[in-house]
């Protein structure tokens, strides 16, 4: 069984489109987050309430981020931790499959779709694979190590 340093100063969460626990975007990252605020060594980072992607994601769950904070330091590794969230959310595989669709494809609005398009024009004119503000941080990621 695989368990998970946190130390979000030196390292990073892992990413948004991550489905290593419960085989839900995010619980993953959320969970790098809350291990490591429990530990005091969140850095730059900001878990439960106080994050729109953490907020979007236990609502989803409708769990508490105490609740899943407390389960994701008592249940260290993604087996543990997934049966824990599956087991609390009460949410079925097609609810779980059309969440998973929102966040890699998740709507902006209006404008900002536009300012994503006009950023995206004038960054990289050829990368028409770069369709959300998802990709492209996730692409930025990987192009900078950041």
């Amino acid at each position: 069984m695989k368990t998970f340093q946190t130390d979000l100063t030196i390292l990073q969460p892992r990413d948004i489109r991550n489905k290593d626990i419960a085989g839900i975007c995010g619980v993953a990252r959320m969970a790098d987050k809350a291990r490591a605020a429990h530990i005091g060594n969140l850095g730059g980072y900001k878990y439960g309430n106080v994050s729109k992607q953490d907020k979007r994601i236990l609502s989803f769950l409708g769990i508490s981020a105490d609740e899943f904070q407390n389960a994701a330091v008592n249940n260290p590794n993604n087996s543990m931790l997934s049966a824990w969230v599956l087991n609390n959310c009460e949410k079925s595989p097609e609810d779980i499959k059309v969440f998973n669709q929102g966040c890699v494809a998740r709507g902006e609005s209006q404008p900002a779709a536009e300012t994503f398009t006009a950023h995206r024009r004038n960054l990289a004119k050829k990368r028409v694979d770069i369709t959300s503000w998802i990709g492209a941080v996730w692409r930025w990621r990987l192009w900078f190590g950041k």
